[in-house]
């Protein structure tokens, strides 16, 4: 009898284990399935908006990026045109020089040829 009692007692903690699980796992997976839509949803709608928030931003940076880039390269190629006007003009203006000091000078060269009948660079 004894036997009897304990095997009914088993079949009676498992089948009410079993019913339990079962219905605490459904009641469980119903609510996280609520749950984790709206987190999915939100997760996505918050996703979308860093996403959109993100892109603006990469605009805006690069837009700034290219004002300065465009700024500095119009700074820089000034100061190189400039730099490259000066040395023609005191280029030029060495030639002329030594043009009018020596009356055989050479511009290909740089020299001109004095009494001694050597070549020297005009200085």
């Amino acid at each position: 009898m004894f036997f009897e009692a304990g095997r009914m007692t088993l079949w009676l903690g498992a089948i009410a284990q079993v019913l339990a699980l079962s219905y605490i796992g459904s009641a469980h997976a119903q609510r996280w399935d609520h749950q984790r839509t709206d987190w999915y949803m939100n997760n996505w709608e918050r996703q979308r908006e860093d996403h959109n928030r993100r892109e603006r931003e990469r605009r805006e940076d690069a837009t700034a990026a290219g004002v300065v880039v465009g700024v500095v390269g119009t700074a820089v190629l000034a100061g190189v045109i400039a730099a490259a006007a000066k040395r023609e003009k005191d280029e030029r203006s060495r030639a002329d020089y030594c043009l009018s000091r020596y009356g055989n000078y050479d511009r290909a060269t740089d020299t001109y040829r004095a009494r001694d009948g050597y070549a020297y660079r005009c200085e």
